[in-house]
């Protein structure tokens, strides 16, 4: 795999500044990719050099080309928390489902979910909303209190003092 970048003076010195300031740190392994980079290694030996997959090599390349080292030094980098509400909107709709529930309504996840789209506004997997409830430590399985098709006292007590 090539390094198809080639860096310019100015983006090499940028490199070498962050490599030295930021030494030890999680940061400092990227930059590194970047800097083997700059010096002409390619993909696959960089790879071998700092324990990155290749493509993960070149994605970080192609992240400095786009983006520049601002990337790397913001905290609000990809990856991390990719919920679609916060913490809050999450409390306040568990809140009104639960609310529901605990005043004997029948819950359905069919109807709950169709509201956790709304409030994020757009349509999301189910996976995604059943997370949600698995955050929010909502349980569905609940056991039955009676069988529907349970038979009365009465026929229990015929039914025993016929087979005696």
């Amino acid at each position: 795999m090539r390094n198809y970048k080639k860096f310019s003076e100015k983006e090499k010195r940028i490199i070498g500044h962050w490599k030295k300031k930021r030494r030890g740190s999680k940061l400092y392994r990227r930059v590194e990719v970047l800097d083997y980079a700059a010096k002409g290694y390619v993909s696959r030996e960089i790879s071998v050099l700092t324990d990155y997959s290749e493509s993960r090599v070149s994605d970080l390349i192609v992240e400095f080309t786009k983006n520049g080292i601002g990337y790397f030094l913001s905290e609000g980098r990809r990856g991390g928390n990719r919920r679609n509400l916060t913490n809050e909107q999450e409390r306040k709709l568990m809140e009104k489902f639960s609310g529901e529930a605990e005043k004997g309504k029948v819950t359905r996840l069919r109807e709950m979910k169709k509201e956790y789209d709304k409030e994020c506004g757009k349509e999301t997997a189910n996976s995604t909303f059943y997370d949600f409830l698995n955050r929010m430590e909502w349980r569905k399985v609940k056991p039955r209190g009676i069988h529907p098709k349970k038979a009365s006292d009465e026929v229990m007590e015929t039914s025993k003092k016929s087979k005696q």
